[in-house]
């Protein structure tokens, strides 16, 4: 009984001090110190059973060191996974830290198979919702080992299936940067292909506005506005509209018959899309006017009434601008109300074109009450 009872007072106080070792090495605020202590943590207790033997993998791999071997982190990281004990957040921490590992070390391969690990856990997630997001997470991260690996075939498809499980703008931004990249190595044809695959499988306004800014690029104007009326058509969207109406106010300078729809694109996209409201409506309002032949001469009409009212003044103060009205006999108090009254008649023939004006504003106003209840807004 005394041997039994030593025994175990020997492997409790091993444990304790397996658990102060481990607990110390947690403590330690520098991480490179604290992967330092896990490994010797690990190279004394593995396969001993301690309580924190899996912690110790883990921690080992997900902590962050420059100089951390980096295999075997991976390696450690793959025996935390095998491990009972760790949560869920802790598990996917692991399954992309060591997919990231792989893929920072160029083992491209392996690193969408880690990758592929966390797919297919998602999809065996008795969570929907959950499942989705960490099955979008795991196309994701292939994309980007992909498109770090030049494989821009394989990381435009699984940003794509990505996006559509996920549903998030911000995923759409690496589907752009793809794009991009293939733009700037005046792969065109590929760049469009891409964003043509992308709008295919979301059919948004997002994937609609980049694969329109393609096209505009390339010159393909007409495809260009036929995507973004395309996508228009099934869902209102201020960047969808903004850029309808960019294409048709300059398409329009080219082919006046476009005036009337660019008019209404414009403040169609005024209304819409608050960033460029006041410069859109403005522009609109331009073309409005340029298209009025009675405004451009009612300008040209109140310009020479002004110059009317110049001379006049300069007359009437040669004449009389340094005497009193004691001074001026009866022939130059007719004169000066002469000129009074036609200096009144130039400013009343301005008052009467500004009134002019006015209407054809009106109708403009008009123009933008119609198409504001057209939209709704």
């Amino acid at each position: 009984m005394t041997l039994a009872i030593a025994v175990l007072l020997a492997v409790n106080l091993a444990a304790q001090t397996a658990d102060e070792e481990y607990l110390k090495a947690m403590q330690l605020s520098d991480n490179c110190q604290k992967i330092q202590a896990l490994e010797a943590y690990i190279a004394k207790y593995a396969g001993q059973g301690t309580a924190n033997e899996h912690w110790a993998y883990a921690y080992y791999c997900l902590t962050p060191c420059a100089t951390k071997n980096v295999q075997k982190a991976i390696e450690f990281g793959e025996k935390a996974l095998t491990m009972s004990g760790l949560d869920e957040q802790t598990k996917l921490g692991l399954m992309s830290t060591v997919a990231s590992l792989y893929s920072n070390s160029g083992q491209y391969d392996k690193a969408k198979a880690a990758a592929q690990k966390i797919i297919d856990y998602g999809k065996s997630s008795s969570d929907a919702a959950k499942g989705a997001q960490i099955t979008g997470a795991g196309y994701l991260l292939i994309g980007q080992f992909a498109e770090k690996a030049a494989d821009y075939g394989t990381a435009a498809d699984n940003y794509i299936t990505a996006y559509g499980i996920l549903k998030n703008p911000k995923v759409a931004d690496f589907v752009k940067k793809l794009g991009n990249t293939l733009y700037s190595q005046q792969k065109f044809a590929d760049a469009e292909k891409v964003f043509r695959a992308f709008y295919a499988s979301a059919q948004d306004a997002q994937s609609a506005v980049i694969l329109g800014q393609t096209l505009y690029k390339a010159g393909k104007i007409d495809e260009a506005l036929g995507i973004y009326r395309e996508a228009y058509a099934k869902k209102r969207s201020g960047e969808l509209a903004y850029n309808i109406a960019i294409i048709l106010h300059s398409e329009a300078k080219k082919k006046p018959s476009l005036k009337p729809e660019a008019i209404n694109a414009l403040i169609e996209a005024s209304l819409l899309y608050p960033p460029q409201s006041k410069a859109l409506l403005g522009t609109a309002q331009n073309l409005f006017l340029s298209d009025s032949p009675e405004l451009k001469d009612s300008y040209a009409k109140i310009e020479e009434h002004n110059k009317a009212i110049a001379e006049l003044t300069k007359t009437y103060n040669e004449k009389f601008g340094n005497k009193t009205e004691d001074d001026l006999t009866d022939s130059e108090k007719n004169t000066m109300r002469k000129l009074n009254a036609a200096i009144d008649a130039e400013k009343q023939a301005i008052a009467q074109i500004q009134g002019e004006q006015k209407g054809i504003l009106d109708k403009f106003n008009q123009l933008v009450a119609q198409v504001r209840a057209k939209i709704g807004k």
